[in-house]
């Protein structure tokens, strides 16, 4: 949706395309795409005096991210602030307004994208910080040179036209754009420099060099020089299984390429993976996979 008001006609380098209505059309009838898609992107460098209100609110979700600079958004009573390197995800159909900080105007990158997978996506944004009562946030991400890359990847496409394959390509690029803010964590290059994250990680690898032996929590904890009770607490937290269990899983996936890639017997890769009961190897196996080992090697 075009801003209704604008309190300078540009800003200098600014960047914008806003999809004709009969390409959204296109994209509503192409299941492809259909589920999420992008109808307006743009940057807005050093945005001086930008002010934007809409008082019947957007069609369609705006992400709105932060890259130098400050500003600000208020929905309803609610007032929030942005700093470099934050987002914020202003629903739909919610009356809005936000602006740059007139002494040290925003720089921006900011998407509108709809489609039936937008709402799940922006339940997705709110659940990011369950302390804050599943609202919306800002939220602080480190800085990215892909994520920008992203941006004007789109931007750069969309403004050579609009092709049923560039426009594919475009919305299918969409969602890794998005995910690299919802899910940043696993976006960034930098996340494993988080005491919690590298305990985890840790555990992991040494769970990975030891794929032919069983391991205890308590050994796994002696290790790495924490209790057994901390260990699997943040492991939990973490990963979302229990160590012993994310141990199984990984036996399994080698197992997986045991049967993909060799000759191996059953007997043998269960040997192979620290099992000393292959019956009890294979009902694991078919538990976390629904196939049996045999049955597995089958289907390949």
């Amino acid at each position: 949706m075009i801003p209704e008001e604008r309190k300078r006609e540009g800003f200098l380098g600014q960047k914008m395309v806003v999809l004709p209505q009969n390409v959204r059309n296109a994209i509503q009838d192409n299941p492809i795409i259909n589920k999420m898609y992008v109808t307006d992107i743009g940057y807005y460098p050093y945005a001086d005096h930008h002010y934007r209100k809409r008082e019947e609110g957007s069609e369609e979700y705006i992400l709105i991210y932060c890259l130098e600079g400050h500003g600000w958004i208020e929905l309803g009573t609610e007032h929030y602030e942005l700093v470099p390197n934050s987002y914020f995800i202003i629903p739909r159909n919610t009356a809005h307004k936000y602006g740059a900080r007139e002494d040290d105007p925003w720089s921006i990158y900011w998407i509108h994208f709809a489609g039936s997978s937008a709402t799940q996506f922006y339940k997705k944004y709110k659940q990011s910080d369950s302390s804050n009562g599943n609202a919306p946030q800002v939220v602080q991400i480190p800085f990215e040179e892909r994520r920008i890359k992203y941006f004007n990847g789109i931007i750069s496409l969309l403004e050579s036209g609009y092709s049923r394959e560039i426009v594919e390509y475009v919305n299918i690029s969409l969602w890794q754009l998005l995910a690299s803010f919802v899910y940043n964590e696993f976006f960034s290059e930098i996340r494993h420099q988080s005491n919690e994250t590298n305990i985890v990680d840790t555990a992991i690898n040494y769970m990975k060099e030891n794929l032919d032996r069983s391991i205890s929590v308590d050994e796994l904890a002696e290790h790495l020089n924490y209790s057994s009770s901390y260990l699997y607490s943040l492991f939990k937290e973490e990963t979302g299984y229990s160590p012993i269990h994310y141990f199984n899983h990984l036996k399994i996936q080698k197992a997986c390429q045991y049967l993909s890639f060799t000759n191996m017997s059953i007997k043998e890769i269960s040997y192979e993976l620290g099992f000393n009961d292959p019956f009890y190897f294979s009902r694991l196996f078919k538990k976390l996979m629904e196939l049996s080992p045999t049955e597995y090697r089958e289907e390949l």
